[in-house]
């Protein structure tokens, strides 16, 4: 594929593909695969059930809240975990 651009832009591409060590071509293969896939973000169930992307995570969304004895024990599990990271196991 052949890209046709002013003069100015293709000179300010160079400008910044060096300034990131790459080539004009490398950068680009960059730019383009950043778009691609941020439509392919965008494309996944945008609403409903199923995988959606929230704050750059992929979670599943089923329509129906969590249990709160379910968060009220992953939290708990977290808590201690992280506990027992930072003082050890302590009889």
């Amino acid at each position: 594929m052949t890209l046709d651009v002013r003069p100015e832009i293709a000179e300010q591409l160079k400008t910044i593909a060096a300034a990131q060590g790459l080539s004009v071509e490398a950068f680009l293969q960059q730019l383009i695969d950043r778009e691609l896939s941020a439509q392919a973000e965008q494309d996944i169930s945008p609403e409903g059930n199923g995988m959606v992307w929230e704050n750059g995570v992929l979670v599943y969304r089923t329509g129906n809240p969590l249990p709160a004895h379910i968060v009220d024990n992953a939290i708990r599990r977290s808590r201690e975990e992280r506990s027992r990271h930072v003082l050890g196991d302590l009889p």
